[in-house]
């Protein structure tokens, strides 16, 4: 994708989440405009009549940009409209375009479940198969940290402990769609974020063996703090690591980096975890949903 084009679809994100109060694309999402990431699908929709914008006008005139749509290799997809352009017919044709690339791979994220979300989903006989809670907490205070037994606690060394955290990230979220299917690539274009900071990525570290038990990656971006990912191996799940490396994180990002406001997504099946959180405060803000054929 031209970089003017990338551009374009950046501020397409930017005004839309200035009108709805919500994102409508993925970190991952903007992440993958810039650079090569094979498998992926980028629709781009512009105004004026079909057939006046040759190819060679995406990176001179992406003023014109109205819509965007993308599609992953796994049929994860997003796709955010102009709010000027809105109701015109823009977002039927996007999804199609994914539902034509796609068939019944096909899952489209609606975040903050907007109105009219349903209605386009359900014109396609695309029902809600999960859902990703948005969580919020405000100041207040935190318990005191127990950590099991042989469990050390340092931060992320960047080139050091890369192909570990890959390791315990695919085993602690073997089952989930996208955060364990994660690579170095992946791993390499956070580090290169004006976010990105070791001294918030903390590693539980087994004493006897050496290897990554867990790990909690906190972000900061726009004065506010982020349980980004917490994650533990299959080995140290039920020990009370999840909570322990849970509360590190916040304490960090409460008391250590002064936020008033932490937020956090979570999956709507995990119900551990989401227990687990609303008992340290959070509430729910707001609700992703993704749809997928019926046929699933």
């Amino acid at each position: 994708m031209p970089s003017a084009t990338a551009a374009a679809v950046t501020e397409l994100a930017r005004l839309a989440a200035q009108s709805d109060d919500v994102n409508p694309l993925s970190e991952q999402t903007l992440l993958h405009l810039d650079g090569e990431h094979h498998g992926d699908l980028h629709v781009l929709a512009y105004a004026g009549e079909p057939g006046t914008l040759d190819v060679a006008g995406l990176s001179t005139t992406p003023g014109d940009l109205v819509g965007y749509a993308t599609l992953g290799p796994d049929g994860s997809a997003e796709l955010v409209v102009s709010p000027a352009a809105r109701r015109q017919g823009t977002g039927t044709a996007l999804l199609r375009t994914l539902i034509d690339h796609a068939d019944e791979k096909l899952r489209v994220w609606a975040h903050g479940r907007l109105p009219g979300a349903d209605e386009l989903a359900a014109s396609f006989d695309l029902n809600v198969s999960r859902e990703l809670y948005f969580l919020r907490r405000t100041s207040a205070p935190l318990p005191e940290i127990r950590w099991p037994d042989n469990i050390d606690v340092r931060t992320f060394v960047p080139g050091q402990d890369d192909a570990a955290w890959l390791k315990v990230n695919a085993a602690a979220f073997a089952s989930h769609p996208e955060q364990g299917a994660w690579t170095a690539a992946d791993l390499n274009d956070r580090f290169h974020q004006d976010w990105f900071d070791p001294e918030g990525f903390f590693l539980a570290v087994d004493r006897e063996t050496g290897e990554v038990a867990g790990f909690h990656w906190t972000k900061i971006e726009h004065n506010e703090g982020e349980v980004y990912v917490v994650g533990v191996a299959p080995t140290h799940q039920g020990s009370g690591l999840g909570k322990a490396l849970t509360l590190q994180g916040l304490h960090h990002l409460q008391e250590t980096r002064h936020l008033d406001t932490i937020t956090l997504y979570v999956d709507g099946t995990n119900t551990a975890a989401r227990r687990l959180y609303e008992s340290l405060g959070f509430t729910t803000a707001a609700l992703d949903v993704q749809y997928a054929p019926a046929t699933l």
